[in-house]
């Protein structure tokens, strides 16, 4: 479950906060939430080695997981923590060797939807007046993904067979099954 404060935070300050929790910053709320589950993090594992597989075989970027905290804007009151991350090539050299919190945001964001996490869709609209191509959000209850992109209306993928393909990552495919493991 997470939990808000109502203190004004930025991106600097979480390097204070105590180990053992996931953070994020709404427009300077901090957001406490507790470490995921199995499940959550199966499918996470699932889908990261079939987008870093991918990424790294065609030397387009890099896959990152554990929720890396990217600053979205430019005040740093506003840092979101995808469950996965894919930086292109050339946002990578522009993060660079940058130590803390990167201010480049990804060029796919991936959630997996947690109904324990508020404002699932603040955080996707987030991303995307970020900077951020596309966004995926994956429910394991209904066992569904739906992309997010700017100007283009969500899409959402129910059936196991379907082949979820990203124009973020050209040549990507991969069934809707293959991302819960079944």
């Amino acid at each position: 479950m997470a939990v808000a404060t109502h203190k004004p935070w930025t991106a600097d300050e979480l390097r204070r906060l105590p180990d053992g929790w996931r953070y994020e910053i709404d427009e300077g709320e901090l957001l406490i939430m507790a470490p995921a589950g199995y499940r959550h993090n199966r499918i996470v594992s699932t889908l990261a080695r079939h987008l870093g597989n991918f990424a790294e075989g065609r030397h387009l970027g890099e896959v990152i997981t554990n929720e890396l905290g990217v600053v979205l804007g430019e005040t740093r009151h506003t840092l979101r923590a995808a469950d996965i991350a894919f930086f292109s090539n050339e946002r990578v050299a522009r993060i660079g060797d940058e130590l803390g919190f990167p201010n480049v945001p990804p060029d796919l964001a991936v959630e997996v939807h947690d109904p324990s996490e508020p404002n699932l869709q603040r955080k996707i609209g987030q991303y995307l007046a970020a900077g951020v191509r596309a966004a995926w959000v994956i429910d394991p209850d209904k066992r569904s993904l739906t992309r997010h992109a700017p100007n283009e209306a969500p899409r959402t993928w129910t059936d196991p067979q379907a082949l979820i393909e990203e124009p973020v990552l050209p040549g990507f495919s991969c069934r809707l099954a293959d991302i819960f493991g079944a």
